[in-house]
């Protein structure tokens, strides 16, 4: 028996002397090179590296040529996109370095962390687990420190991120051996993992999930053993390698993962950003500066280390370039100062090459002279970076992300980080082309371009955007796989799907706009019919009056596309008599929101009505307007914007209006008076200007008031007035200065004045008052 043992001992031993636990930071280009090091050193017959086991299926793609970091391989749920995650890969990642290290010399090459079928089933403890948690007798929670703040306050840093940049990322690639440096980085972070467990802990919950997490890495170690003689060489993140070097059983691992819940799960390439890998995008792994590191990285990943003065000057040359990009004079001689002030900077700190820190102190120094205004400008694209990865053609995509490329090989677009104004000309192929593109990513959730030019809904022949890519978009993409393959077929499902999940008409009558201005015919015959049914039994007269705006903008100003003009005629038509004929009843008893929605409304409904020139649609408003201003049941703000547009429209008279003016507001509460009146004046001064009779009777009803009424009626009225421009305001003040008026109307100005007579038709035609169904 005791033979045995030693025999089995002895095996075991064997096979931990074959497995080299290589410690790193993600997305570290010291970490990377010294990996790409040891890595040649060790020549291992495999080559494990942290990350979830369906990404092996991925690994063969990473050596095609297209393939241009940075990159993430995206897992994602097969029956619901949106439960997703990343990945991501930057060319100095020591992840995606001994990847390639492995397949460019044919070695075996495999993930070993938990699956993502696993951390996308969003269980991470069962349910015995859970119970056995909950009943622990907890201790006060503490917080957690970062092990390496641990070491940093040990080894005389500031901080982790400070200590570990000095000691690996910047190690100037000299000193000790790859291998040497990876045996201090083991015993540095056990003995940093220890004590934080001694002194501050983890969670039960977080224990657990890292014990599993290590748990499948063991596993797949084992059997990695199994399969080479060689060595194995193994890529964790450093924090991990004193739990994989716990002692542990096979069956202590297999009874530890067992059972866990998986999901279905779908795996790709997807296009990564130096903005998604820096820790200020909440990418928890993330780093500060990856437009830095990628600098770190072209010094370590030259077959020759050419020094630090190189170094320093090829960085201070491009802060210069961008600076001069910004307007400021940044000369050559400055950038030499520059690099000159950072290498004396990292000498006098005892570091073999200039640090982050040391780069930006000596370039706010010498090239920006103090002013940190100009260093800020260019921080983004010289820190951060701008750069966005490619995927080879020849990798698998998901059927809509190809034809996403194939859009933007037609549109020659291409997803960039930076926010980039675009203007399109509807009457050019090319332009028509790249707005149709762009609203039918919009209509799925991909919201690549952001519509500015507020003109552009109203169907005319331009339209002005602000696209900005960024990477989560692809997510968007693989969600919106559940209504079809091809961006025209997905934005129809998605279209038609939201119509039938809504009976607002308002939002239908946006669906229509959308659909029509992304060039789908057929889903905005869907939502025409939908928002026919839905006008039938809708009682919600706001809600018809919105729905009417957007529909008549499109038939009056028409669109590049092709129109059913006359559904769309027929449709408003339908709705405007339903609103017609429910308005004065439907505005009865409104409270305080909804007036305030009722008159927004009625805005947007009369100008529309008036553009879409139906001659029997637009009397019936106006009489509906009337028998609103005489209703008194109706809500004050709501009567206050009826009698505005009867004096506008010019279908009262002033004596009518003001007779009406003072009926509204003499003895009644000051809440209602100033709500009326606040209505009534909205917007513009000229009712005030032009008519003098208005503007007295408003000045007698504030004049007439007690004090009490007089300060609760004030916020209403400075509300109304705070609408008018400086010069309405002053004219106002003008007028009440002159005392009372007479101000002749166009009538009067016509009679005295035979040649304005002759001209008046014309100007009531140029002003549109005719089409409004005003008599001359």
């Amino acid at each position: 028996m005791a033979g045995a043992i030693s025999t089995a001992l002895s095996a075991r031993s064997c096979k931990l002397t074959r497995v080299h636990l290589l410690g790193i930071r993600h997305h570290g280009p010291g970490s990377a090179a010294l990996l790409k090091g040891a890595l040649e050193a060790l020549d291992p017959a495999c080559v494990l590296i942290e990350g979830p086991t369906e990404g092996d299926a991925l690994i063969e793609y990473a050596a095609l040529p297209g393939m241009k970091p940075p990159l993430a391989m995206l897992f994602y749920a097969s029956d619901e996109a949106s439960n997703a995650m990343f990945a991501p890969f930057a060319e100095f990642s020591p992840e995606w370095v001994a990847l390639r290290w492995a397949l460019d010399r044919g070695r075996e090459v495999k993930f070993i962390d938990w699956p993502a079928a696993v951390s996308l089933a969003r269980a991470p403890v069962d349910a015995k687990d859970e119970e056995a948690i909950l009943t622990q007798t907890q201790p006060p929670e503490r917080v957690r420190a970062d092990p390496l703040d641990i070491l940093a306050e040990a080894a005389g840093y500031g901080d982790g991120e400070a200590f570990w940049n000095a000691l690996i990322e910047q190690y100037g690639g000299t000193g000790q051996t790859p291998l040497e440096v990876f045996a201090a980085i083991e015993t540095a972070m056990t003995e940093a993992r220890q004590h934080q467990a001694d002194v501050a802990g983890m969670s039960a919950v977080e224990t657990l999930r890292e014990n599993r997490r290590e748990a499948f890495m063991r596993t797949h170690i084992r059997e990695a053993l199994k399969r080479h003689e060689g060595l194995v060489a193994a890529v964790v993140g450093a924090w991990h390698i004193g739990g994989l070097r716990k002692s542990a059983t096979a069956i202590e691992d297999k009874a530890l993962i067992k059972e866990l819940p998986r999901i279905k799960v779908e795996a790709t390439w997807a296009p990564w950003s130096d903005s998604r890998l820096s820790f200020a995008s909440g990418y928890a792994a993330g780093v500060i500066s990856p437009g830095w590191y990628r600098h770190l990285w072209d010094l370590y990943s030259r077959d020759q280390h050419e020094g630090a003065e190189p170094f320093a000057a090829l960085w201070q040359a491009r802060t210069a370039a961008l600076l001069r990009e910004e307007g400021y004079a940044a000369s050559t001689a400055s950038a030499i100062e520059a690099a000159r002030l950072a290498l004396s900077l990292s000498a006098l700190r005892g570091m073999a090459i200039p640090g982050l820190t040391e780069m930006r102190d000596a370039t706010l120094s010498a090239l920006c002279h103090g002013d940190e205004t100009a260093l800020r400008l260019i921080e983004r694209q010289l820190y951060i970076g701008e750069r966005i990865g490619e995927i080879d053609d020849a990798v698998p995509q998901m059927p809509l992300k190809r034809d996403f490329d194939l859009w933007c090989r037609k549109t020659r677009l291409k997803p960039s980080e930076l926010t980039e104004e675009m203007r399109l000309d509807l009457r050019s192929d090319a332009g028509l082309l790249k707005s149709t593109f762009l609203h039918r990513l919009n209509l799925i959730g991909v919201h690549w371009g952001r519509l500015l030019d507020a003109e552009a809904g109203r169907g005319t022949f331009r339209e002005i955007w602000s696209l900005t890519w960024n990477p989560d978009l692809t997510i968007a993409l693989a969600e919106a796989l559940v209504w079809g393959v091809t961006l025209e077929r997905a934005a129809v499902g998605a279209t038609v799907d939201r119509s039938s999940k809504t009976t607002s008409i308002s939002e239908l009558a946006d669906l229509v706009r959308a659909a029509l201005v992304a060039d789908l015919p057929e889903a905005a015959k869907a939502c025409i019919d939908r928002l026919q049914a839905a006008a039938v039994h809708l009682s919600d007269i706001t809600d018809l009056m919105t729905a009417v705006a957007p529909l008549v903008r499109i038939v009056r100003y028409g669109t590049a596309r092709k129109l059913p003009e006359a559904e769309l005629r027929g449709l408003i038509a339908t709705l405007a008599a339903e609103i017609n004929a429910g308005v004065r009843t439907g505005s009865h008893q409104l409270d305080a929101d909804e007036a305030s929605a009722r008159i927004d409304a009625m805005r947007a409904y009369d100008e529309a009505l008036g553009l879409f020139g139906d001659t029997g649609l637009t009397e019936e408003w106006h009489r509906q307007l009337a028998r609103m201003v005489d209703d008194e049941q109706i809500a004050a703000p709501v009567a206050g914007l009826a009698l505005r547009r009867l004096h506008d429209s010019r279908q009262w008279g002033e004596p009518a209006v003001a007779a009406a003016f003072s009926r509204h507001i003499v003895g009644e509460t000051p809440a209602r008076a100033g709500a009326f009146v606040e209505s009534f004046l909205s917007g513009s001064a000229e009712v005030l200007i032009q008519d003098p009779v208005l503007l007295f009777l408003l000045d007698e009803w504030l004049s007439g008031l007690d004090e009490n009424s007089f300060i609760e009626s004030l916020p209403l009225l400075r509300r109304a007035l705070s609408g008018f421009d400086t010069g309405g305001r002053k004219r106002v003040m003008d007028r009440l200065r002159g005392g009372r008026q007479t101000v002749a109307t166009l009538d009067e100005a016509a009679k005295e004045n035979p040649a304005f007579e002759r001209a008046l038709p014309l100007l009531r035609q140029i002003l549109g008052l005719e089409s409004a169904g005003i008599e001359a």
